[in-house]
Protein backbone atom coordinates (compact mmCIF):
# COMPACT_ATOMS: atom_id res chain seq x y z
CA UNK A 1 0.00 0.00 0.00
CA UNK A 2 1.25 3.65 -0.89
CA UNK A 3 3.36 5.34 1.70
CA UNK A 4 1.33 7.66 4.06
CA UNK A 5 4.39 9.93 3.49
CA UNK A 6 4.28 10.41 0.07
CA UNK A 7 1.31 12.82 0.03
CA UNK A 8 3.40 14.78 2.67
CA UNK A 9 4.15 17.61 -0.12
CA UNK A 10 0.33 17.64 -1.60
CA UNK A 11 -1.74 21.12 -0.76
CA UNK A 12 -4.42 19.80 1.50
CA UNK A 13 -7.23 21.34 3.03
CA UNK A 14 -9.26 19.39 6.01
CA UNK A 15 -12.88 20.96 6.71
CA UNK A 16 -14.00 19.70 9.82
CA UNK A 17 -17.69 20.63 10.49
CA UNK A 18 -18.46 20.88 13.98
CA UNK A 19 -15.11 22.26 14.81
CA UNK A 20 -15.86 23.86 18.17
CA UNK A 21 -17.38 19.97 19.72
CA UNK A 22 -16.16 17.86 21.85
CA UNK A 23 -14.88 15.29 19.01
CA UNK A 24 -13.14 17.47 17.62
CA UNK A 25 -11.85 18.63 21.12
CA UNK A 26 -10.93 15.21 22.43
CA UNK A 27 -9.79 13.40 19.92
CA UNK A 28 -9.40 14.59 16.40
CA UNK A 29 -7.58 18.05 17.39
CA UNK A 30 -5.02 15.97 19.56
CA UNK A 31 -4.42 13.60 16.75
CA UNK A 32 -3.60 16.60 14.56
CA UNK A 33 -1.46 18.42 16.61
CA UNK A 34 0.77 14.94 17.34
CA UNK A 35 1.07 14.69 13.50
CA UNK A 36 1.69 18.76 13.25
CA UNK A 37 4.77 17.95 15.75
CA UNK A 38 6.24 15.00 13.82
CA UNK A 39 5.75 16.49 10.56
CA UNK A 40 3.99 14.06 9.23
CA UNK A 41 1.05 16.43 7.70
CA UNK A 42 1.57 17.39 4.16
CA UNK A 43 4.19 20.61 3.67
CA UNK A 44 0.79 23.12 2.47
CA UNK A 45 -1.68 22.40 4.57
CA UNK A 46 -4.65 24.24 6.33
CA UNK A 47 -7.63 23.67 8.68
CA UNK A 48 -10.64 25.65 7.87
CA UNK A 49 -13.25 25.27 11.13
CA UNK A 50 -17.01 25.49 10.37
CA UNK A 51 -19.42 25.85 13.44
CA UNK A 52 -22.82 27.45 13.93
CA UNK A 53 -20.79 29.86 16.83
CA UNK A 54 -20.21 33.77 15.82
CA UNK A 55 -16.54 33.81 16.54
CA UNK A 56 -14.40 36.29 16.01
CA UNK A 57 -10.58 34.78 14.41
CA UNK A 58 -8.88 36.23 17.39
CA UNK A 59 -11.51 34.30 19.71
CA UNK A 60 -11.25 31.27 17.77
CA UNK A 61 -7.74 31.48 17.74
CA UNK A 62 -7.48 32.16 21.60
CA UNK A 63 -9.82 28.93 22.16
CA UNK A 64 -7.23 26.97 19.81
CA UNK A 65 -4.33 28.10 21.81
CA UNK A 66 -5.98 26.88 25.00
CA UNK A 67 -7.50 24.18 24.33
CA UNK A 68 -4.27 22.93 22.77
CA UNK A 69 -2.14 23.80 25.93
CA UNK A 70 -3.53 19.85 27.39
CA UNK A 71 -1.77 18.03 24.51
CA UNK A 72 1.58 15.94 24.90
CA UNK A 73 4.69 17.62 24.02
CA UNK A 74 2.74 20.66 23.84
CA UNK A 75 4.69 24.53 24.41
CA UNK A 76 3.99 28.00 23.54
CA UNK A 77 6.07 27.84 20.25
CA UNK A 78 4.66 25.02 18.87
CA UNK A 79 0.93 25.74 19.68
CA UNK A 80 1.27 29.02 18.47
CA UNK A 81 2.81 27.29 15.04
CA UNK A 82 -0.43 24.88 15.03
CA UNK A 83 -2.72 27.61 15.07
CA UNK A 84 -1.82 28.98 12.15
CA UNK A 85 -2.81 26.25 9.96
CA UNK A 86 -6.15 27.09 11.50
CA UNK A 87 -9.34 29.40 10.16
CA UNK A 88 -12.32 30.08 11.26
CA UNK A 89 -15.60 29.87 9.00
CA UNK A 90 -18.88 30.70 10.47
CA UNK A 91 -21.97 29.05 9.04
CA UNK A 92 -25.54 27.14 9.52
CA UNK A 93 -25.54 23.45 8.30
CA UNK A 94 -29.23 23.84 7.08
CA UNK A 95 -28.16 27.13 4.84
CA UNK A 96 -26.60 26.90 1.16
CA UNK A 97 -25.76 30.34 1.07
CA UNK A 98 -23.02 29.61 4.03
CA UNK A 99 -21.87 26.84 1.85
CA UNK A 100 -21.51 29.36 -0.83
CA UNK A 101 -19.15 31.76 1.24
CA UNK A 102 -17.25 28.50 2.35
CA UNK A 103 -16.16 27.57 -1.33
CA UNK A 104 -15.16 31.45 -1.38
CA UNK A 105 -13.33 30.51 1.37
CA UNK A 106 -11.68 27.78 0.37
CA UNK A 107 -11.30 29.10 -3.42
CA UNK A 108 -8.91 32.26 -2.11
CA UNK A 109 -6.72 29.82 0.23
CA UNK A 110 -6.33 27.95 -3.11
CA UNK A 111 -5.12 31.61 -5.20
CA UNK A 112 -3.00 32.36 -2.34
CA UNK A 113 -1.51 28.72 -3.04
CA UNK A 114 -1.44 29.32 -7.07
CA UNK A 115 -3.19 25.77 -7.21
CA UNK A 116 -5.98 23.43 -7.07
CA UNK A 117 -5.31 21.88 -2.99
CA UNK A 118 -6.87 18.70 -2.03
CA UNK A 119 -10.17 18.87 0.19
CA UNK A 120 -11.11 16.86 2.66
CA UNK A 121 -14.75 17.61 4.85
CA UNK A 122 -14.85 15.89 7.94
CA UNK A 123 -18.02 15.71 9.49
CA UNK A 124 -17.88 15.81 13.47
CA UNK A 125 -21.13 16.15 14.18
CA UNK A 126 -24.65 14.67 15.41
CA UNK A 127 -25.99 12.20 12.51
CA UNK A 128 -29.21 14.24 12.54
CA UNK A 129 -27.16 16.92 10.18
CA UNK A 130 -25.93 14.45 7.92
CA UNK A 131 -28.52 15.01 5.65
CA UNK A 132 -28.52 19.00 5.24
CA UNK A 133 -24.44 18.83 5.13
CA UNK A 134 -24.62 16.02 2.54
CA UNK A 135 -27.09 18.35 0.19
CA UNK A 136 -25.43 21.38 0.65
CA UNK A 137 -22.18 19.91 -0.17
CA UNK A 138 -23.20 19.08 -3.30
CA UNK A 139 -25.18 21.78 -4.55
CA UNK A 140 -22.35 24.00 -3.62
CA UNK A 141 -19.77 22.00 -5.52
CA UNK A 142 -17.58 21.81 -2.83
CA UNK A 143 -17.10 18.26 -3.14
CA UNK A 144 -16.24 18.72 -7.10
CA UNK A 145 -12.75 18.35 -8.09
CA UNK A 146 -10.83 20.96 -9.95
CA UNK A 147 -10.00 18.52 -12.93
CA UNK A 148 -9.61 14.97 -13.23
CA UNK A 149 -6.05 15.22 -12.24
CA UNK A 150 -6.16 18.07 -10.25
CA UNK A 151 -7.83 18.25 -6.37
CA UNK A 152 -9.53 15.62 -5.70
CA UNK A 153 -12.42 15.99 -2.35
CA UNK A 154 -13.63 13.24 -0.28
CA UNK A 155 -15.87 13.35 2.70
CA UNK A 156 -15.06 11.72 6.25
CA UNK A 157 -18.30 10.59 8.09
CA UNK A 158 -18.36 9.92 12.50
CA UNK A 159 -20.29 6.67 13.16
CA UNK A 160 -23.39 5.82 14.01
CA UNK A 161 -24.39 5.71 10.18
CA UNK A 162 -28.04 5.72 10.44
CA UNK A 163 -30.08 4.86 13.57
CA UNK A 164 -31.50 1.67 12.12
CA UNK A 165 -31.24 -0.45 8.39
CA UNK A 166 -34.04 1.92 7.09
CA UNK A 167 -32.17 4.87 8.30
CA UNK A 168 -29.07 3.76 6.82
CA UNK A 169 -29.77 2.71 3.57
CA UNK A 170 -31.78 6.66 2.83
CA UNK A 171 -28.63 7.86 3.66
CA UNK A 172 -26.70 5.35 1.59
CA UNK A 173 -29.07 5.89 -1.33
CA UNK A 174 -28.53 10.04 -0.81
CA UNK A 175 -24.46 9.96 -0.23
CA UNK A 176 -24.34 7.60 -3.52
CA UNK A 177 -26.64 10.03 -5.48
CA UNK A 178 -24.67 12.77 -4.61
CA UNK A 179 -20.76 11.40 -4.44
CA UNK A 180 -18.85 8.17 -5.70
CA UNK A 181 -17.92 5.40 -3.20
CA UNK A 182 -14.26 6.40 -3.67
CA UNK A 183 -15.41 9.53 -2.16
CA UNK A 184 -16.69 8.33 1.12
CA UNK A 185 -15.13 7.57 4.35
CA UNK A 186 -17.65 5.92 7.19
CA UNK A 187 -15.29 5.87 10.22
CA UNK A 188 -15.01 3.15 12.94
CA UNK A 189 -11.92 3.99 14.55
CA UNK A 190 -11.55 0.36 16.12
CA UNK A 191 -10.79 -0.42 12.96
CA UNK A 192 -7.37 1.83 13.34
CA UNK A 193 -6.30 0.14 16.18
CA UNK A 194 -3.41 -1.50 16.38
CA UNK A 195 -4.31 -4.83 17.87
CA UNK A 196 -7.10 -5.23 15.55
CA UNK A 197 -4.65 -4.76 12.50
CA UNK A 198 -2.90 -6.94 14.02
CA UNK A 199 -5.33 -9.62 13.96
CA UNK A 200 -4.98 -9.96 9.84
CA UNK A 201 -0.80 -9.85 10.09
CA UNK A 202 -1.42 -12.77 13.23
CA UNK A 203 -3.53 -14.42 10.65
CA UNK A 204 -2.71 -14.17 7.06
CA UNK A 205 0.97 -13.64 7.63
CA UNK A 206 1.71 -16.84 9.48
CA UNK A 207 1.00 -20.38 9.22
CA UNK A 208 0.63 -20.90 12.93
CA UNK A 209 -3.27 -21.43 12.78
CA UNK A 210 -4.79 -20.60 9.66
CA UNK A 211 -4.71 -23.76 8.07
CA UNK A 212 -6.86 -24.67 11.47
CA UNK A 213 -9.16 -22.01 11.34
CA UNK A 214 -12.88 -22.53 11.58
CA UNK A 215 -15.52 -24.73 12.84
CA UNK A 216 -13.23 -28.18 12.85
CA UNK A 217 -11.24 -26.49 15.91
CA UNK A 218 -12.60 -23.21 17.44
CA UNK A 219 -15.21 -24.32 19.48
CA UNK A 220 -16.59 -20.21 20.06
CA UNK A 221 -15.41 -17.02 20.32
CA UNK A 222 -16.23 -14.60 23.09
CA UNK A 223 -15.71 -10.51 21.95
CA UNK A 224 -15.54 -8.53 24.68
CA UNK A 225 -15.43 -4.36 25.38
CA UNK A 226 -15.75 -3.88 29.09
CA UNK A 227 -15.41 -0.48 30.09
CA UNK A 228 -15.05 1.26 33.96
CA UNK A 229 -16.36 4.43 32.51
CA UNK A 230 -19.87 5.24 32.66
CA UNK A 231 -21.64 7.55 30.41
CA UNK A 232 -20.29 10.50 32.08
CA UNK A 233 -21.54 13.67 29.92
CA UNK A 234 -23.14 12.22 27.12
CA UNK A 235 -26.72 11.43 28.51
CA UNK A 236 -28.08 13.31 25.68
CA UNK A 237 -26.71 11.22 23.15
CA UNK A 238 -26.09 7.84 25.10
CA UNK A 239 -29.84 7.43 25.83
CA UNK A 240 -30.38 7.91 22.10
CA UNK A 241 -28.46 5.26 21.08
CA UNK A 242 -27.60 2.61 23.90
CA UNK A 243 -24.54 0.41 23.84
CA UNK A 244 -25.73 -1.83 21.21
CA UNK A 245 -25.73 0.84 18.95
CA UNK A 246 -22.96 2.84 20.47
CA UNK A 247 -20.17 -0.18 19.82
CA UNK A 248 -22.16 -3.55 19.27
CA UNK A 249 -23.12 -2.56 15.68
CA UNK A 250 -19.75 -1.41 14.39
CA UNK A 251 -17.08 -1.94 17.18
CA UNK A 252 -17.96 -5.89 18.10
CA UNK A 253 -18.92 -6.44 14.33
CA UNK A 254 -15.77 -5.37 12.76
CA UNK A 255 -13.90 -7.62 15.42
CA UNK A 256 -15.89 -10.08 14.19
CA UNK A 257 -15.37 -9.57 10.68
CA UNK A 258 -11.79 -9.75 11.06
CA UNK A 259 -11.27 -12.75 13.15
CA UNK A 260 -13.61 -15.10 10.60
CA UNK A 261 -13.16 -13.43 7.04
CA UNK A 262 -11.47 -15.52 4.59
CA UNK A 263 -8.36 -14.83 3.39
CA UNK A 264 -7.28 -11.69 1.39
CA UNK A 265 -5.99 -12.67 -2.63
CA UNK A 266 -4.25 -9.55 -2.21
CA UNK A 267 -3.07 -6.99 0.41
CA UNK A 268 -5.21 -4.47 -1.38
CA UNK A 269 -7.96 -2.11 0.15
CA UNK A 270 -10.46 -3.45 -2.35
CA UNK A 271 -10.02 -7.35 -1.13
CA UNK A 272 -9.49 -6.82 2.38
CA UNK A 273 -12.99 -4.42 2.52
CA UNK A 274 -15.01 -7.37 0.25
CA UNK A 275 -14.03 -9.77 2.60
CA UNK A 276 -14.58 -8.24 5.60
CA UNK A 277 -18.60 -7.59 4.04
CA UNK A 278 -18.93 -11.33 2.79
CA UNK A 279 -18.54 -12.76 5.77
CA UNK A 280 -20.52 -10.04 7.93
CA UNK A 281 -23.41 -10.91 4.90
CA UNK A 282 -23.63 -14.46 6.79
CA UNK A 283 -24.58 -13.22 9.61
CA UNK A 284 -27.72 -15.09 11.14
CA UNK A 285 -30.74 -12.76 11.55
CA UNK A 286 -32.37 -13.29 14.97
CA UNK A 287 -35.75 -14.55 15.28
CA UNK A 288 -37.79 -12.75 18.13
CA UNK A 289 -37.16 -16.45 19.80
CA UNK A 290 -33.57 -15.75 19.46
CA UNK A 291 -33.64 -12.20 20.97
CA UNK A 292 -35.64 -14.02 23.84
CA UNK A 293 -32.98 -16.21 24.52
CA UNK A 294 -30.05 -15.28 23.65
CA UNK A 295 -29.87 -10.98 23.65
CA UNK A 296 -29.76 -10.13 27.22
CA UNK A 297 -29.61 -6.45 27.99
CA UNK A 298 -29.45 -4.36 31.51
CA UNK A 299 -28.49 -0.80 32.48
CA UNK A 300 -26.65 0.15 35.55
CA UNK A 301 -28.01 1.55 38.45
CA UNK A 302 -27.89 5.57 38.77
CA UNK A 303 -27.91 5.70 34.67
CA UNK A 304 -31.26 7.45 34.56
CA UNK A 305 -29.74 10.36 37.11
CA UNK A 306 -27.64 11.70 34.22
CA UNK A 307 -28.34 14.84 32.42
CA UNK A 308 -30.06 14.19 29.23
CA UNK A 309 -31.46 10.70 30.51
CA UNK A 310 -34.89 10.22 30.23
CA UNK A 311 -36.26 9.35 33.71
CA UNK A 312 -37.72 6.39 32.69
CA UNK A 313 -35.10 5.29 30.57
CA UNK A 314 -35.62 1.47 28.74
CA UNK A 315 -31.96 2.24 27.44
CA UNK A 316 -29.47 -0.70 27.61
CA UNK A 317 -25.89 0.64 28.88
CA UNK A 318 -24.88 -3.53 29.34
CA UNK A 319 -25.76 -6.44 26.43
CA UNK A 320 -24.41 -10.09 26.00
CA UNK A 321 -25.44 -11.52 22.70
CA UNK A 322 -25.60 -14.97 20.92
CA UNK A 323 -24.71 -14.62 17.03
CA UNK A 324 -24.01 -17.40 14.23
CA UNK A 325 -22.73 -17.23 11.09
CA UNK A 326 -24.25 -19.72 7.89
CA UNK A 327 -20.93 -19.65 6.54
CA UNK A 328 -19.60 -23.18 6.02
CA UNK A 329 -16.37 -22.78 7.76
CA UNK A 330 -17.99 -21.35 11.17
CA UNK A 331 -21.66 -22.76 10.85
CA UNK A 332 -22.28 -23.76 14.46
CA UNK A 333 -19.74 -21.60 16.06
CA UNK A 334 -21.44 -19.72 18.64
CA UNK A 335 -20.13 -15.73 19.07
CA UNK A 336 -20.61 -14.44 22.23
CA UNK A 337 -20.92 -10.24 21.62
CA UNK A 338 -20.68 -8.65 24.96
CA UNK A 339 -19.97 -4.93 26.36
CA UNK A 340 -20.93 -2.74 29.22
CA UNK A 341 -20.08 0.40 31.38
CA UNK A 342 -19.67 0.73 34.62
CA UNK A 343 -17.84 -2.04 35.45
CA UNK A 344 -15.45 -3.11 37.98
CA UNK A 345 -12.73 -4.43 35.23
CA UNK A 346 -11.74 -2.83 32.02
CA UNK A 347 -11.46 -5.69 29.49
CA UNK A 348 -11.12 -5.32 25.66
CA UNK A 349 -10.49 -8.74 24.20
CA UNK A 350 -11.08 -11.73 21.54
CA UNK A 351 -11.08 -14.68 23.60
CA UNK A 352 -11.56 -17.55 20.84
CA UNK A 353 -11.45 -20.96 22.56
CA UNK A 354 -10.46 -24.27 20.51
CA UNK A 355 -12.35 -27.64 20.84
CA UNK A 356 -10.73 -30.46 23.40
CA UNK A 357 -8.68 -32.29 21.11
CA UNK A 358 -10.30 -36.32 20.47
CA UNK A 359 -8.88 -38.41 20.79
CA UNK A 360 -6.58 -36.55 23.96
CA UNK A 361 -3.41 -37.71 24.91
CA UNK A 362 -4.79 -36.61 28.90
CA UNK A 363 -4.37 -38.47 32.06
CA UNK A 364 -7.26 -40.05 33.56
CA UNK A 365 -9.24 -38.36 36.56
CA UNK A 366 -7.39 -34.75 35.66
CA UNK A 367 -8.59 -31.61 34.72
CA UNK A 368 -8.95 -31.11 30.97
CA UNK A 369 -7.73 -27.86 29.70
CA UNK A 370 -8.89 -26.32 26.46
CA UNK A 371 -6.74 -24.36 24.38
CA UNK A 372 -7.63 -20.52 24.16
CA UNK A 373 -6.04 -18.01 21.68
CA UNK A 374 -6.99 -14.22 23.48
CA UNK A 375 -6.35 -10.95 21.80
CA UNK A 376 -6.30 -8.24 24.03
CA UNK A 377 -6.88 -4.64 22.65
CA UNK A 378 -6.98 -3.01 26.30
CA UNK A 379 -5.48 -2.81 29.05
CA UNK A 380 -2.75 -4.95 27.32
CA UNK A 381 -2.41 -4.94 24.18
CA UNK A 382 -0.76 -8.66 23.24
CA UNK A 383 -1.83 -12.68 22.36
CA UNK A 384 -2.01 -14.79 24.84
CA UNK A 385 -1.95 -18.59 24.00
CA UNK A 386 -3.31 -21.14 26.58
CA UNK A 387 -2.48 -24.84 26.55
CA UNK A 388 -1.91 -27.95 29.07
CA UNK A 389 1.85 -28.56 30.14
CA UNK A 390 3.14 -31.54 32.42
CA UNK A 391 3.63 -30.40 36.05
CA UNK A 392 7.64 -30.95 36.82
CA UNK A 393 7.67 -33.92 38.69
CA UNK A 394 7.52 -37.94 38.26
CA UNK A 395 3.70 -38.17 37.54
CA UNK A 396 2.04 -37.49 34.41
CA UNK A 397 0.13 -34.18 35.55
CA UNK A 398 -0.93 -31.52 33.57
CA UNK A 399 -1.35 -27.74 34.59
CA UNK A 400 -2.57 -24.84 32.40
CA UNK A 401 0.51 -22.52 30.93
CA UNK A 402 0.44 -19.44 28.68
CA UNK A 403 2.36 -18.26 26.11
CA UNK A 404 2.38 -14.14 25.88
CA UNK A 405 3.11 -11.64 23.43
CA UNK A 406 3.06 -8.11 24.28
CA UNK A 407 2.34 -5.99 21.29
CA UNK A 408 4.34 -2.75 23.80
CA UNK A 409 3.91 -1.33 26.83
CA UNK A 410 0.82 0.41 27.69
CA UNK A 411 2.64 3.93 28.52
CA UNK A 412 3.27 3.88 24.66
CA UNK A 413 0.32 3.93 23.60
CA UNK A 414 -2.52 7.37 23.62
CA UNK A 415 -6.00 6.08 23.09
CA UNK A 416 -8.12 7.28 20.52
CA UNK A 417 -5.07 9.98 19.30
CA UNK A 418 -3.34 7.23 17.65
CA UNK A 419 -6.39 5.97 15.75
CA UNK A 420 -7.61 9.26 14.47
CA UNK A 421 -3.78 9.87 13.12
CA UNK A 422 -4.06 6.91 11.48
CA UNK A 423 -7.62 7.79 10.13
CA UNK A 424 -6.45 11.17 9.27
CA UNK A 425 -2.96 10.20 7.02
CA UNK A 426 -5.34 7.22 5.30
CA UNK A 427 -8.30 9.68 4.39
CA UNK A 428 -5.54 12.07 2.73
CA UNK A 429 -3.34 9.26 1.51
CA UNK A 430 -6.92 7.80 -0.22
CA UNK A 431 -6.47 4.55 1.83
CA UNK A 432 -9.95 3.09 2.73
CA UNK A 433 -8.57 0.22 4.24
CA UNK A 434 -9.66 0.79 7.74
CA UNK A 435 -13.04 2.65 6.52
CA UNK A 436 -16.32 0.82 6.79
CA UNK A 437 -17.95 0.03 3.02
CA UNK A 438 -21.24 0.61 2.24
CA UNK A 439 -21.92 -3.41 2.08
CA UNK A 440 -20.32 -3.70 5.78
CA UNK A 441 -23.10 -1.06 6.77
CA UNK A 442 -25.66 -2.91 5.61
CA UNK A 443 -25.24 -5.80 6.77
CA UNK A 444 -24.26 -4.77 9.97
CA UNK A 445 -27.86 -3.18 10.53
CA UNK A 446 -29.49 -6.23 9.02
CA UNK A 447 -28.16 -8.51 12.00
CA UNK A 448 -28.85 -5.93 14.54
CA UNK A 449 -32.50 -4.34 13.44
CA UNK A 450 -34.00 -7.35 14.65
CA UNK A 451 -32.67 -7.18 18.18
CA UNK A 452 -33.50 -3.71 18.62
CA UNK A 453 -37.16 -4.60 17.36
CA UNK A 454 -37.23 -7.05 19.95
CA UNK A 455 -36.07 -5.00 23.04
CA UNK A 456 -39.02 -2.83 22.10
CA UNK A 457 -41.46 -5.40 21.92
CA UNK A 458 -39.97 -6.71 25.51
CA UNK A 459 -39.42 -10.00 24.39
CA UNK A 460 -36.00 -9.22 26.91
CA UNK A 461 -37.12 -7.85 29.66
CA UNK A 462 -34.09 -4.74 30.60
CA UNK A 463 -32.17 -6.20 33.85
CA UNK A 464 -30.25 -3.78 36.32
CA UNK A 465 -26.68 -4.40 37.79
CA UNK A 466 -24.76 -2.25 40.29
CA UNK A 467 -22.46 0.01 39.06
CA UNK A 468 -18.01 -0.54 39.31
CA UNK A 469 -19.00 -4.24 40.26
CA UNK A 470 -17.77 -7.48 38.01
CA UNK A 471 -21.60 -7.74 36.65
CA UNK A 472 -21.49 -9.82 34.28
CA UNK A 473 -24.29 -12.01 32.31
CA UNK A 474 -23.43 -16.34 32.29
CA UNK A 475 -26.66 -17.34 31.48
CA UNK A 476 -26.16 -21.05 29.74
CA UNK A 477 -26.80 -19.58 25.98
CA UNK A 478 -22.78 -18.54 26.38
CA UNK A 479 -21.49 -22.26 26.65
Amino acid sequence: MEDKMQTKNIPTIIVIFGITGDLVKKKIMPALFSLFINNQLPTTFKIVGFSRQDISPKDFEKYLFETSAQYKDANIKTRKAFCKLFSYHSGVFENLADFEDLENHLRKIDDDWGICANKLFYLAVPPNLYEAIFKNLAASELTKPCSPEEGWTRILVEKPFGKNLETSEQLEELLSSLFKEVQIYRTDHYLAKEMLQNILAFRFSNNLFETNWGRQNIERVHIRLMEKIGVEDRGNFYDSVGALQDVGQNHLLQMLALVTMEHPREFSVDAIRKNRADILKTLVLPTEEDVRTSAFRAQYAGYRDIAGVAPDSQTETYFKIRAFLSHPKWKGVPFILESGKRLQDQRKDIEITLRHPNPCLCPKKEQHYKNKLTIGIEPIEGVTIHFGSKKEGFDMELEERTLDFRFRDAEKRTQYIEEYKKLLLDGIAGDQTLFVSSEEVRAMWRFIDPIIIGWRKNLMTLAYYQPDTSFVFADSFVE
